[in-house]
C-alpha cells in the first residue's frame, strides 16, 4: 500500500516538474513565448491562435493561385505546339 501512495505522490511531482520547468524552458528555446505575447496583446482565445499568421498569408494566396494558373497555361501551350 506504501508502494501506491510513493507512485501517487511521485507522479504529482513529476507533473509538477514538467508543468513548471520543463515546459516553460522548451517555450523559452523553441520561441513559442513571442507568439504567446502577441496572443494577450491582441486578447485572442488560445484556440485560434492561428488567427495571427492570416494577415501574413492572406496576401501570398492570391499570388500562389495566380502562378498556379498561369504557370499551367504555359505548360498547356507548349504541349500543343
Amino acid at each position: 500500500m506504501i508502494k501506491k501512495w510513493i507512485a501517487f505522490v511521485g507522479s504529482f511531482v513529476c507533473i509538477y516538474f514538467l508543468c513548471f520547468s520543463v515546459l516553460p524552458f522548451l517555450d523559452e528555446t523553441l520561441g513559442f513565448k513571442e507568439a504567446h505575447e502577441k496572443l494577450a496583446e491582441e486578447d485572442i482565445e488560445s484556440g485560434a491562435w492561428y488567427y495571427i499568421f492570416v494577415k501574413k498569408v492572406e496576401p501570398s494566396s492570391e499570388n500562389v493561385r495566380h502562378t498556379l494558373i498561369y504557370s499551367n497555361m504555359k505548360e498547356s501551350k507548349n504541349a500543343k505546339h
